[in-house]
């Protein structure tokens, strides 16, 4: 009997860690990364991926570092909008001209934020080979309905 609970023991406190194990790990949402250490794991699957070879790879690195920078503001910003947001919402009237305002603002960061993004995606994209451009494809379209598995 006591032989029996030590294996039963065993075997769940083994059954347990596994299962951690896997939900922590990169891709399940499970690893709370900062945002750098997301865009270093990004860069190094697209390197891989992709190939890239050492001139490709400073532009990468140049272009995250980039979008690292931008994505501090924009935090700040989607933080400064929620507080907003909130402290409207928490009033005994809401104005939809009041809503409307905070959301033109807010339209006016993602419209921002896409043109920053398009200019990365086209800057990063003159760099490949058509070869490598054609497997950017292939990926891009083998992730589609897939969570977290660009280059998997």
């Amino acid at each position: 009997m006591k032989k029996r609970m030590i294996i039963i023991s065993i075997v769940v406190v083994s059954v347990t860690l596994i299962g951690l194990a896997f939900a922590a790990g990169p891709g399940s949402g499970g690893w709370h990364r900062t945002p750098e250490e997301k865009v270093a794991y990004v860069k190094e699957k697209i390197a891989e991926g992709l190939a890239l070879d050492n001139t490709q790879k400073a532009t990468l690195d140049r272009i995250a570092d980039e979008i690292i920078a931008e994505h501090q503001d924009i935090s700040s910003g989607r933080q400064a909008f929620k507080a907003d947001l909130m402290e409207i919402l928490s009033k005994e009237e809401v104005s939809a001209e009041e809503l409307k305002a905070l959301f033109d603002t807010r339209k006016t960061v993602i419209d921002e934020v896409m043109q920053m993004a398009s200019t990365h995606i086209a800057e990063f994209h003159s760099i490949l080979t058509p070869g490598q451009r054609e497997t950017l494809v292939d990926k891009i379209e083998s992730h589609q309905g897939r969570r977290c598995r660009f280059f998997r």
